[in-house]
């Protein structure tokens, strides 16, 4: 356009004849042109550069834009998987859940029957407890007991070995003369054979036999807590008599009550301790085969035994 308008000026001065002040118009308008030509081809320019520009920025965007893509594509296909793993871990723990809400149920009762097991044993285990103390209290009741009862026992012994001696010292002069004095089961046993005390086929006591007696009477007087059982024993040979003795037996008690008549002729034994009783041949000491044996089998014993009312008395607090 600018170079037709420079054409068109120069064809219009070289065919036309015109004023200087025409011309100076001419020039004026040509240069405000020119200067607007350069004016608009720098805006060109300008706009040339910026749309350069703006291409740029469009292929920055556009290949940004791409690469946002693929990253979105990129993390919508984890986003999937990672909803899929979501998903099937949500399943899993719904399960879990279900099967640990059945689990806390079998737990609460488990814990429930062990807890009642553990009351039980609990429970039992105090009634063995209070067993054991009740049993301990009786065991020590019962040690007590034993204890008293030895005592009585301890001093029973020494009252029965007190008077075997005080026996045995009243009738020395009669050992190996007939009579032997021995303890055996708690009880002190004074036999005199009939060759001390009787005749043959007699029940009245001899002269020496009654010195004896008398002496061991003394004995039983100073002891008021001795019992005194008198038996009589004879041999096997039958006794055939004519008058109200007939046999052993009756033989047997009119030895043993006559020894009785002699002990008691002495004032201080109370005849309430003493007790006469006939054994006949039934309790022989040995063999009735020899004159000598059947000898050791006549005899009379004089059985001494303590008085056991406390120790009787003890064994019924027992019961």
């Amino acid at each position: 356009m600018k170079k037709l308008l420079i054409l068109a000026l120069a064809g219009f001065l070289g065919t036309s004849c015109v004023s200087t002040k025409v011309h100076k118009t001419l020039q004026d308008k040509y240069d405000l042109l020119n200067n607007e030509a350069d004016q608009l081809r720098q805006k060109s320019e300008s706009r040339a550069a910026e749309n350069t520009e703006l291409q740029r920025t469009l292929t920055e965007a556009r290949r940004d834009n791409k690469t946002l893509v693929a990253d979105t594509t990129t993390k919508f296909d984890e986003l999937r998987v990672l909803q899929t793993k979501y998903d099937r871990l949500s399943k899993q723990y719904d399960y879990l859940l279900d099967n640990n809400s059945s689990l806390i149920a079998a737990s609460a009762r488990e814990n429930k029957a062990l807890m009642d097991q553990l009351s039980s044993l609990q429970n039992r285990l105090q009634a063995k407890e209070d067993s054991l103390n009740t049993e301990r209290l009786l065991l020590e009741k019962g040690k007590r007991r034993v204890d008293e009862l030895e005592g009585v026992i301890r001093r029973k012994d020494s009252t029965v070995a007190f008077v075997r001696q005080k026996v045995a010292d009243a009738l020395l002069g009669f050992n190996g003369k007939g009579l032997t004095v021995n303890m055996r089961d708690g009880k002190v046993y004074v036999s005199l054979e009939n060759s001390l005390l009787f005749a043959p086929g007699s029940w009245d006591v001899a002269p020496k036999g009654q010195v004896a007696l008398e002496n061991l009477a003394r004995v039983l007087a100073e002891n008021n807590d001795i019992t005194v059982l008198v038996e009589g024993h004879t041999d096997n040979d039958p006794y055939r008599g004519q008058s109200q003795v007939r046999d052993n037996w009756d033989l047997s008690v009119m030895r043993a009550t006559n020894v009785v008549k002699i002990l008691t002729t002495n004032q201080g034994l109370n005849p309430e301790r003493i007790t006469a009783a006939g054994r006949g041949e039934f309790i022989p000491l040995v063999e009735n085969d020899t004159p000598e044996n059947k000898a050791i089998n006549r005899r009379t014993e004089i059985i001494l035994t303590p008085d056991l009312t406390e120790l009787a008395n003890l064994l019924e607090g027992g019961n």
